[in-house]
């Protein structure tokens, strides 16, 4: 058995000049048919009875959209009307609060604001002197330019939380309304049904923070936070898996998997690159995942998982 988990975020036709890199309907449509042509399409609750001990001969693919973005509905309806099923992990917070997660904040202001500047606006309001950027930031941020892998590092993994949220927050404000933006960013209860409907509904976290890097108290805070709102919105008390905000080794852990499979979910999903074998099924909540660029069809043009 062989299990490729695909991820995708942004699904639109814009293009921008940084800060947010989407997949065109086009680009989405065309890159199913490539898998297609490699695997058999799962949905999530097949894959929580492979990882229940009902493992099954094949190559399978799983699509998953990560983050609860509005625009992601209608590549649901796009791969409904191929019959491919996918898994969609929806942050809470900004749905429930009509807020902007901070990640989001800053892919806007990265569309509109150059990394330079973005950075040396950081660099005049605190000292950056000190900062040791990890060696292997190049696979951390593989389609990235190295300024912005370094602003992404800081961002992500060097600033506190609230010099985060003062200086993100301090340029959005300047660009965007931010009520107004969430309600337009990201999906509502009426989406939420839909995907609970299909089984296709999973937990993203509530304030799409790096989980590891939070005490196992604020895990489940936050966990807690994600799972009241989902099953308030879509009447579903269950759901079958939960991805893991940033999912590399910076913002997942053992605690964190854990901890997760304490919530009565059957896997988890992590973004540390590859593919997953049978023997993989036995820690079901680090399983592997690839970006969308990397997968068969994606803009990498990459042959790596073309089995």
């Amino acid at each position: 058995m062989k299990l490729l988990i695909v991820n995708f975020h942004y699904i639109r036709d814009e293009a921008y000049a940084g800060g947010i890199y989407p997949r065109t309907f086009r680009e989405l449509t065309d890159q199913v048919d490539a898998l297609s042509r490699h695997y058999q399409f799962i949905a999530p609750r097949e894959l929580a009875t492979m990882v229940a001990g009902n493992p099954r001969e094949g190559n399978f693919c799983l699509l998953t959209f990560d983050d609860g973005l509005k625009e992601q509905m209608t590549a649901l309806e796009l791969l409904e009307r191929k019959g491919v099923p996918a898994a969609f992990y929806v942050t809470t917070a900004p749905i429930r609060d009509h807020t902007v997660a901070d990640v989001h904040k800053l892919h806007h202001i990265r569309s509109v604001v150059s990394d330079t500047q973005l950075y040396d606006f950081i660099g005049q309001r605190m000292d950056l002197s000190a900062v040791t950027y990890p060696e292997n930031i190049d696979s951390l941020y593989r389609y990235d330019p190295p300024q912005s892998k370094r602003l992404k590092y800081l961002l992500n993994f060097i600033l506190t939380a609230e010099e985060k949220d003062r200086i993100v927050g301090m340029l959005f404000a300047e660009i965007a309304d931010e009520a107004a933006y969430s309600k337009s960013l990201y999906m509502d209860g009426n989406d939420l049904r839909k995907l609970s409907s299909l089984n296709y509904l999973g937990a993203h976290s509530d304030a799409h923070l790096p989980l590891a890097t939070l005490s196992e108290k604020a895990i489940r805070q936050d966990t807690e936070a994600c799972l009241d709102f989902l099953q308030e919105q879509s009447g579903t008390q269950t759901f079958h898996s939960i991805s893991y905000p940033f999912g590399g080794p910076k913002a997942v852990s053992q605690t964190v998997a854990d901890i997760s499979a304490s919530y009565g979910f059957s896997f988890g999903l992590t973004m540390f690159r590859g593919i997953n074998e049978i023997s993989d099924l036995e820690t079901p909540f680090l399983l592997k995942r690839v970006d969308t660029n990397d997968a068969p069809g994606g803009k990498s043009g990459s042959t790596e998982y073309c089995i």
